[in-house]
C-alpha cells in the first residue's frame, strides 16, 4: 500500500465510521413496517400461544414507538465512543438478574452469534485491515467503531423504547436480528471497499472465482451434515454399512459402459431440455449388480442432475455444458464421497468455477465470450481423458486459474483505461444532459406519434426504448430535421410494416424486397447505441418470428393500456427508460451509454429516487454484478468503478464492447422500476444441486 499519515488514516476511518453509522440508522428507520408485518404473521392461530401473545402485545407497541428507536441509536452510538470499557470488574455494575432478564440476554447473545456468522467473512477481512491501521496510530486504542458486538448493544437498547414486556422485547430482538442478517454485511463490504479503494490491504479484494460468501464453521458444519446423511442412506441399503468399501465394482464398471454408449448416441430429448443419462443408465438395469456404497453416490448423482437441469436459474447453455460431465462427475463420486462433501475436491473446485464464471451471463450465455470457449475446451478435455485420476482435474484447474488470472489482469486495465476516460469526461457529460434531455424529449415525441393501437407490444417497447435512443443521438448530431433523424423514424415506419399481416402475394414480395435494407440499417442502429451481441440477437430473433407470422396473416398482440387493464390484473413494468435521459458516446474503443436523472421539478411520483434503493446504490461495490432490463431484454453488466462521492457509476462487460455509466439516482429509480436488479451471490450450483439431491433422499429414506 501507498504510505499514508496518521492522520489521513484517521479521516478515512472516521469517513468509514460515519457512513457505517449512517447507513445502519437509515436501515433501522426503515425497518418498521417489516416488522409490524412480521409480528402480524406470528399473531395467526399456528403459532405457539405464548408467542401469539407476545405478537399481540409487540404489534400496538411497534406502530406506536417505532419511531422512537432511530433517535435512541443515534444517541448510543455517539455515547458509545466515551464508553469503550465494558464494565466488567466494576462493583457497581453487578446485579441480581431476573429469570425475564436472563432469558432476554441469552435471547441478545443468540441474536449476536447470528449476526456475526452471517457477517463474518466481511467482517474478518475488515478486522485485518484495521489491526493493520491500528499499528499506524490511525485509531484510539480500544475503539470498537466496527466491532459488531458493540453495535448491536447500541441497537439492542434503542429497541428498549418499544417495549418493555419481557417476552415481546425478546421477540422483537429476534425479529431485528433476522432482518439484520440480510443487510447487515452490505455494510461491512462498503467499508471494506472504501478501504480497498484506499490502497488498504487490496489484494484481498474479490475475483472471478468468489461467489457467495463462505464460513469455514458454517462449511464444516455443512460437510458434516452430508457426511451423515450419506452414512445413513448407505446403511439404509444394507444390513449392515461395512458392506460398503472404497472404490466401484463390478456392478459399476457395467454401469459406466451403459453411460458410455448413452454419452455416444444420446436419445432425443425435448427442445430446451436435457437427458439425464445417469438416471437412465440406472433405471436400464445396469447397475443392479452395484454395492450398497456405489448405488446410493448413484440415486445422489441421478438427482443431482434431475436439478441442475430443473434449475431455472441456470442458463441452458451452461446446462449444455455440464450435461457432458454426467459420467465423469458419476465416476468421481463413486470413487470418492469425499466428492459430495469436501468444496476442496479438485472435481469439485472445478465445477464450482463453471458457476462462478457463468454469473457474468445471466440466463443467456454468450458461446463466442473467450470464458465461456475456455470452459467448454476443458469439460471436452475432461470427458475425453478422466479415467479416475484426479491429476486431470488439477490439470484443468491450474489452467483454469492462470486464465482468470491473465483476463482479470486484462480486463482490468480495459475497465481503468475506460474508468480514467468517464472520470475526464464526467464534468463535460454533466454540462451536456441538458441538451440532451431537449433531444430525447424531441425523440420521444417523434417515436409516440408512429405508434397506434395495432402496433405489436414488443414493436412498441422496442421503438420506445432502443430506437428511441438511436433517434434521440441523430437529433443531437443533425438536429429533428435533419435527413439522418428522418431515415430513422423512415426505417421504424418500415419496421412496424414488416410486422403487419400480409393478405396478398404482392405485400409478402414487397416485404421480401425491403427486409434486407431494413435489417442493415436496424444493424446500424444497434451499433450507434453500443447495444450487446445478446440484445441484438433477442430482438432479431423475436423479429424473424414476428414476420413469419406476419406473413402467414397472423394478428400480433397489440400493447396493453394500464388504464383499462382487466381488474386484478398487473399492469406492464413501466420502462424507466421513459423519464431518465440516455446519451451515447464511444470511449477507448467501447460504446458508453450515459443514464441520469432529470432535474427534480421534472420527476413524478414513480420516478422519484426512493431512500432505500439509494442505500443499496452506495452499497454496491466494485465487482458486483446488475441486470439491466430494457424491452425485455436483459443485459448484464459488472461494476467496475465508482467516482470518490458515489455519485456515478460504470458498469461494463468484457462480453461486449459497451458500456453503461450511470448516475446513483438513476439506478436506484431503475431498481425501483424493476428496470435493473442486483444479482445476489448464490452458492454454487452444484453445491446447490448436492445438498438438495442429498436431502431429498434422505426425506425419503
Amino acid at each position: 500500500m501507498t504510505e499514508k499519515d496518521a492522520a489521513t488514516l484517521a479521516k478515512l476511518i472516521a469517513g468509514c465510521r460515519e457512513q457505517m453509522e449512517s447507513d445502519l440508522c437509515e436501515l433501522v428507520e426503515e425497518l418498521g413496517p417489516r416488522l409490524i408485518e412480521d409480528v402480524t404473521a406470528r399473531t395467526s392461530p399456528g403459532h405457539e400461544p405464548e408467542r401469539r401473545i407476545a405478537a399481540a402485545v409487540l404489534r400496538p407497541a411497534l406502530s406506536s414507538n417505532w419511531a422512537r428507536v432511530t433517535p435512541a441509536l443515534v444517541t448510543n452510538l455517539a455515547s458509545r465512543s466515551q464508553n469503550s470499557g465494558n464494565g466488567y470488574g466494576d462493583a457497581s455494575n453487578l446485579q441480581i438478574l431476573t429469570d425475564a432478564e436472563m432469558s432476554r440476554q441469552l435471547a441478545s447473545r443468540e441474536v449476536l452469534d447470528q449476526l456475526i456468522a452471517a457477517c463474518r467473512e466481511e467482517t474478518n477481512s475488515l478486522e485485518r485491515r484495521i489491526t493493520y491501521m491500528v499499528l499506524r496510530s490511525a485509531m484510539k486504542q480500544g475503539d470498537t467503531s466496527f466491532k459488531l458486538a458493540s453495535l448491536w448493544s447500541c441497537i439492542e437498547a434503542a429497541c428498549g423504547e418499544v417495549a418493555s414486556d419481557a417476552m415481546a422485547r425478546i421477540q422483537l430482538l429476534k425479529l431485528v436480528g433476522k432482518r439484520l442478517a440480510e443487510e447487515m454485511p452490505q455494510i461491512y463490504r462498503v467499508v471494506n471497499e472504501t478501504l480497498i479503494e484506499a490502497d488498504i490491504l487490496p489484494r484481498l479484494k474479490r475475483s472471478y472465482r468468489d461467489m457467495a460468501l463462505v464460513d469455514p464453521e458454517q462449511a464444516a458444519a455443512e460437510s458434516a451434515k452430508v457426511t451423515s446423511a450419506l452414512e445413513r442412506l448407505v446403511k439404509a441399503r444394507t444390513k449392515s454399512g461395512s458392506e460398503a468399501t472404497a472404490g466401484p465394482g463390478d456392478g459399476s464398471l457395467k454401469l459406466f459402459d451403459s453411460m458410455k454408449a448413452l454419452h455416444a448416441a444420446p436419445p432425443p430429448s425435448p427442445a430446451g431440455t436435457h437427458a439425464n443419462i445417469v438416471r437412465m443408465a440406472r433405471d436400464s438395469g445396469a447397475a443392479s449388480d452395484a454395492r450398497p456404497q456405489d448405488a446410493v453416490t448413484l440415486d445422489i448423482v441421478a438427482e443431482l442432475f434431475d436439478l441442475l437441469f430443473g434449475d431455472p436459474h441456470v442458463a441452458d447453455g451452461i446446462k449444455a455444458l455440464v450435461a457432458r460431465l454426467q459420467s465423469t462427475v458419476l465416476k468421481a463420486a463413486m470413487l470418492n464421497q469425499r466428492f459430495f462433501a469436501d468444496r476442496s475436491h479438485p472435481a469439485r473446485r472445478f465445477l464450482d468455477s463453471i458457476s462462478s464464471i457463468a454469473i457474468r451471463w445471466g440466463k443467456v450465455v454468450n458461446a463466442t465470450d473467450p470464458f465461456y470457449v475456455k470452459l467448454a475446451e476443458l469439460v471436452e478435455k475432461i470427458h475425453a481423458t478422466y479415467d479416475g485420476d484426479m491429476t486431470v482435474f488439477d490439470a484443468a484447474n491450474a489452467e483454469l486459474d492462470a486464465f482468470l488470472a491473465e483476463r482479470e489482469k486484462i480486463e482490468e486495465q480495459q475497465d481503468n483505461d475506460l474508468a480514467e476516460v468517464v472520470r475526464a469526461r464526467e464534468e463535460e457529460i454533466r454540462s451536456t444532459r441538458v441538451a440532451q434531455m431537449r433531444a430525447q424529449r424531441a425523440a420521444t415525441q417523434c417515436i409516440a406519434r408512429l405508434l397506434g393501437p395495432r402496433v405489436p407490444i414488443q414493436i412498441a417497447d422496442f421503438l420506445r426504448s432502443y430506437w428511441r435512443d438511436v433517434v434521440q443521438g441523430r437529433i443531437s448530431q443533425a438536429g429533428e430535421d435533419g435527413a439522418p433523424t428522418e431515415e430513422a423514424l423512415q426505417t421504424a415506419v418500415a419496421l412496424i410494416w414488416t410486422v403487419t399481416p400480409k393478405h396478398d402475394l404482392g405485400e409478402r414480395q414487397r416485404h421480401a424486397a425491403r427486409l434486407p435494407g431494413l435489417l442493415k440499417k436496424l444493424n446500424a442502429g444497434f451499433d450507434e447505441i453500443g447495444a450487446s451481441p445478446t440484445e441484438r440477437k433477442t430482438f432479431m430473433d423475436t423479429l424473424v418470428d414476428m414476420q413469419l407470422a406476419a406473413l402467414r396473416a397472423e394478428k400480433q398482440k397489440a400493447p396493453v393500456d394500464e388504464e383499462k387493464s382487466a381488474p386484478g390484473q398487473t399492469p406492464p413494468v413501466r420502462d424507466a427508460g421513459s423519464t431518465l435521459q440516455v446519451t451515447h458516446a464511444t470511449e477507448s474503443g467501447v460504446r458508453v451509454q450515459d443514464i441520469s436523472l432529470p432535474g427534480a421539478s421534472e420527476l413524478d411520483a414513480d420516478s422519484t429516487p426512493d431512500r432505500a434503493d439509494l442505500r443499496r446504490v452506495r452499497q454496491l461495490v466494485r465487482g458486483d454484478w446488475v441486470d439491466f432490463v430494457t424491452a425485455g431484454q436483459s443485459r448484464r453488466e459488472r461494476l467496475t468503478w465508482i467516482n470518490p462521492g458515489r455519485t456515478l457509476l460504470l458498469f461494463s462487460n468484457s462480453a461486449a464492447a459497451c458500456a453503461i455509466s450511470i448516475t446513483a439516482e438513476a439506478l436506484a429509480v431503475r431498481l425501483r422500476n424493476k428496470t435493473a436488479t442486483i444479482v445476489m451471490p448464490d452458492r454454487p450450483m452444484f453445491e446447490r444441486a448436492i445438498h438438495g439431491a442429498i436431502e431429498s433422499l434422505d426425506r425419503r429414506g
